[in-house]
């Protein structure tokens, strides 16, 4: 890079910096190089590559479970020497399908000038298309996501000024519109209220003394989406480095810590009143068994891990109770242990810590980065970053476990990922990042991780199969088109070579299939959390088409999940379906009702032809 591009450079991210400190009513503070713990801001300009390479996509699979690369190009390949990490992610749950993340982009790792990298799918995670960052060119940090009841995903970002941003998309993270300045400060977090009650629809923000451009105030409310923020007030005690929970009443618990071993437990029960300046009337010391760490050696430049709040509100034996969890130092022997807290009085007291993971104490081993999130139902979820199989604890796995029962006991750990060596593709800021984003469902738990797998850093979403699934045979099938050859039932609920077999039917309207399966089943739920339709079918010759229907009962008519061409060989289909699920289920009897349909796409070789059924199955997930 000569020097005229250097200084080109130089000034256009100061004219950018600039523009956006104006956008802000407040002066910002000094952003010098001095930045007091976990501060965040560049010291070097922004710096492309100066060309472009990239490889494929990488999908990981291991130990059962498979995670997909984030952070590709329009073209779903990863893009070298660039780094991405510290990701947040949000799903809509009108539509868990579609699923949006967002991290600090760094475009070339020679330089720690960072972007709100943003990518959005619309099949649970599979595929990614990664938009361009937000407002090219400025420094952003920080990215925190959320979703409106309406399925609105908004998206926090950090300025170098210390100010926010808010963006939201209408259209699951396809585009987003700025909605402007939002106060804010160094480590902000985000929530946004779902609960249906008259909160619905208010943003909730909290951030760091440090990095504050409100003489340390450190929380503001926006009661119109985003759009516009009161003043910023105090918090008592000053927690820093923490998130926020909602009860569904609309009371908001907010949770951080001292930068060192006192954790802090704060609740408002008028924040959801906006004809008044919130006030924080319970405010509680929580005892988490260690300290928070920062600048540690699995993460130089960044934290153990922040801390976590959720809440009960499933209406359950455990509904109304809170859990705090973080990753923090125990000891020489016990550097990172993941540990949970619980409160059963509304945030009045706390139980004793408990540790998480389960590998044994006192190795010496850091377990990073604890993540907790809680599904519908009242299960815990919790991820960390694990060395427990690094020698020199050079290399973390994905972990992950959960609770049915409060955090009384867990289920087995398990690695949801390989070993990767964590210190590798730093952007000249030795870290990667300081949290990992998770949202659960009755169903299953969502994951977006940042790992090294090829040797530099990037974004990874995994998904964790959980609760209780049904698969369900059929229980009753006809042939609506075709001709019954052979086989009944019983041929329909196995995949076993022994298929119910038939041939065109005569068909009057053209438009109709000559052969046309319908089958169906009783869903122990009439409102599942996942709705999944398999069938293993075979023809006998080519230039046929398979489409797969599952029957809306809202509406009374087909719609089409699935269409591909048919095989001389055993094909077998799984399709999940998106949306509202209960759509799909008839909410008196529970019936469920698939139709597998063949007719001619091109020239067949043999006739008349035949298909074969081997198998139709629901797997329904509550």
């Amino acid at each position: 890079m000569n020097r005229k591009t250097l200084l080109s450079r130089v000034s256009f991210v100061a004219l950018v910096t600039l523009t956006a400190t104006l956008a802000h009513p407040q002066t910002p503070r000094d952003l010098g190089m001095h930045l007091r713990p976990h501060e965040e801001g560049a010291t070097m300009p922004y710096m492309a590559q100066p060309w472009v390479v990239t490889t494929p996509q990488t999908v990981i699979n291991f130990n059962g479970f498979t995670s997909y690369q984030v952070n590709v190009n329009s073209a779903q390949l990863n893009i070298v020497n660039d780094a991405a990490n510290e990701p947040s992610l949000t799903i809509d749950p009108n539509d868990p399908n579609k699923i949006a993340v967002g991290w600090r982009q760094f475009d070339n790792i020679s330089s720690n000038f960072r972007q709100a990298g943003n990518a959005y799918t619309t099949n649970g995670g599979v595929t990614w298309t990664n938009n361009t960052v937000f407002t090219p060119g400025t420094f952003r940090s920080d990215p925190v996501l959320d979703t409106d009841a309406q399925g609105n995903f908004h998206y926090n970002s950090l300025l170098q000024t210390f100010f926010t941003d808010q963006f939201r998309s209408a259209n699951g993270g396809a585009t987003y519109v700025n909605l402007g300045p939002a106060t804010g400060g160094d480590k902000q977090w985000m929530i946004v209220d779902r609960t249906g009650g008259a909160s619905q629809g208010f943003v909730y923000q909290a951030w760091s003394t440090a990095g504050n451009n409100y003489g340390g105030r450190q929380f503001s409310r926006s009661t119109n989406g985003g759009s516009t923020w009161m003043n910023p007030i105090n918090i008592p005690n000053q927690p820093v480095w923490g998130t926020m929970a909602i009860r569904n009443n609309g009371d908001l618990y907010l949770c951080g810590c001292d930068f060192g071993s006192t954790f802090y437990f704060s609740r408002s029960t008028n924040a959801k009143n906006s004809s008044v300046t919130p006030s924080f009337d319970l405010n509680r010391t929580v005892n988490m068994g260690g300290s928070i760490q920062f600048s540690i050696p699995v993460n130089p430049d960044g934290l153990g891990g922040q801390v976590w709040i959720v809440t009960d509100n499933s209406g359950g034996p455990r509904d109304g109770w809170i859990y705090m969890l973080c990753s923090v130092r125990r000891g020489a022997t016990n550097p990172l242990d993941v540990m949970l807290s619980r409160s059963t009085d509304g945030g009045n007291t706390w139980s004793t810590p408990v540790r998480v993971n389960d590998d044994p104490q006192n190795q010496t081993k850091y377990h990073w980065f604890g993540t907790m999130s809680i599904a519908p139902n009242g299960r815990l979820d919790f991820c960390w970053y694990d060395t427990r199989a690094s020698s020199n604890n050079s290399q973390s796995q994905l972990y992950f476990r959960s609770s049915n029962d409060g955090g009384t006991t867990f289920t087995n750990s398990v690695a949801l990922s390989p070993l990767f060596t964590q210190g590798v593709g730093y952007p000249q800021q030795n870290k990667l990042g300081d949290y990992i984003g998770m949202i659960s469902f009755n169903g299953y738990a969502g994951i977006a991780y940042a790992a090294t797998f090829n040797g530099e850093q990037d974004i990874f979403y995994v998904k964790v199969p959980l609760g209780q699934t049904t698969q369900l045979p059929p229980t009753n099938f006809a042939l609506f088109r075709g001709i019954l050859l052979s086989g009944g039932l019983a041929q329909l609920a196995n995949e076993d070579n022994d298929p119910l077999v038939a041939a065109p039917g005569l068909v009057l309207n053209l438009q109709e299939a000559p052969v046309q399966l319908v089958v169906e089943a009783t869903s122990p739920t009439a409102a599942p959390d996942s709705l999944r339709f398999k069938t293993v079918t075979r023809v006998n010759t080519t230039g046929l088409g398979q489409t797969i229907d599952l029957f809306n009962y809202q509406t009374q008519s087909y719609e089409t999940i699935d269409t591909r061409a048919a095989t001389t060989s055993y094909q077998t289909v799984t399709v999940d379906a998106t949306g509202n699920l209960s759509r799909f289920v008839d909410p008196v009897t529970r019936q469920v009702r698939s139709k597998i349909s063949l007719r001619q796409t091109g020239p067949v070789s043999v006739f008349p032809w035949t298909v074969s059924f081997d198998q139709t199955q629901w797997t329904i997930g509550q």
